[in-house]
C-alpha cells in the first residue's frame, strides 16, 4: 500500500514506529522483530487513512517545526517548512538584548510562538487565536516546551490587545482563496477551513491584520506576515496603504515570495 515509492516507504515507516513506540533505527536494526495482532491492526486502519490522504501528522498527532516536536490535531494548521521562512525572518529582526514584547497572531499550534520563546528567552509573546480546540493544543506545546513567557489568549486577531503595544506582530494567517482548487484535491482538505480560507483572493485577514497592526506597534516596530507565493504584490500594497516603511520581501526555500514584513516609521 505504501513502497511505491520513498515518500510511502517513509510513511510505512513512521506509522510503524508509532504504532510500535520504536524509532526508525529500530526497523532497520531489528527487522524480524514480531509486531502484535493488535499492533498489526492498528497499523491497517493508519494506513487506510494515510492511503485517504490525512496528513501523517494528524495520524501520528506531531510533526516537526524548527527542529522542535509540536502536538498536532484536526483542529490545527500543520505548522510547514514555508513558516519557517516567517520565524527565521523574524529573528533576524528580534534582538539577542532587551526584553522585547512581541505578537504571535494566528498562533494554532503554537508553534511560532515557541521558537521565539525558545530563540529569544528574554521575550515576552502574547499568542492569540479565535478557535478554544487550537489555544488547547499551543497550551499543550508550550507546557512541553516550558515556554513560560508565552501568554495565550483567545481573540480575533488583535482584539484581546486593548492598549498594549509591541515590538513586533507577527502572523501566519489564512491566504488561500475560497474557491481553490487545492482545497479539495490535496492533503489540506483535512485541515481546519477557517485557519487556511480568506475570501475569493486570500487577502481578507491580511488586510485586518495589516490595518490593525500600526495601533498595536511601537514606533520603529516591525509586523510580519506570511502570504500566497502569488500575493506580495498586493500585500507590500496594503502596508504601503498603512505608512509601513522599508517594506521587504523575502522569500521561502522554494524561492517564492512569502513573507513580507515593514516598519511602524
Amino acid at each position: 500500500m505504501f513502497c511505491r515509492n520513498t515518500s510511502s516507504r517513509l510513511d510505512a515507516e513512521l506509522l510503524a514506529c508509532h504504532v510500535c513506540g520504536c524509532d526508525r533505527a529500530a526497523i532497520y536494526r531489528d527487522p524480524n522483530t514480531p509486531v502484535t495482532a493488535t499492533q498489526h491492526k492498528r497499523f491497517m486502519q493508519l494506513a487506510k487513512h494515510r492511503a485517504g490522504g490525512q496528513p501523517m501528522a494528524q495520524i501520528i498527532g506531531n510533526t516537526e517545526f524548527w527542529s522542535l516536536s509540536f502536538a498536532v490535531d484536526t483542529n490545527v494548521l500543520i505548522p510547514r517548512s514555508d513558516t519557517e521562512t516567517l520565524v527565521e525572518t523574524a529573528l533576524d529582526l528580534i534582538p539577542t538584548t532587551g526584553e522585547p514584547v512581541i505578537a504571535d497572531l494566528g498562533t494554532g499550534t503554537g508553534a511560532i510562538a515557541v521558537v521565539f520563546a525558545t530563540e529569544r528567552p528574554q521575550a515576552t509573546v502574547l499568542a492569540t487565536d479565535l478557535s478554544a480546540q487550537a489555544l488547547h493544543v499551543a497550551s499543550r506545546n508550550c507546557r512541553a516546551h516550558r515556554a513560560s513567557r508565552v501568554v495565550l489568549a483567545q481573540a480575533n486577531w488583535m482584539t484581546a490587545f486593548a492598549e498594549i503595544k509591541f515590538d513586533f506582530i507577527v502572523s501566519n494567517p489564512p491566504y488561500i482563496e475560497c474557491d481553490d482548487p487545492l482545497l479539495a484535491n490535496t492533503d489540506i482538505r483535512f485541515e481546519p477551513r477557517n485557519a487556511l480560507v480568506a475570501g475569493p483572493d486570500g487577502l481578507d485577514d491580511l488586510r485586518v491584520i495589516v490595518k490593525q497592526a500600526p495601533r498595536h506597534l511601537k514606533q520603529g516596530g516591525y509586523l510580519l506576515v506570511e502570504h500566497g507565493y502569488n500575493q506580495a504584490s498586493q500585500v507590500r500594497q496594503l502596508f504601503a496603504e498603512r505608512g509601513f516603511q522599508r517594506t521587504t520581501t523575502q522569500r521561502d526555500i522554494g524561492n517564492r515570495e512569502r513573507v513580507t514584513f515593514g516598519r511602524k516609521a
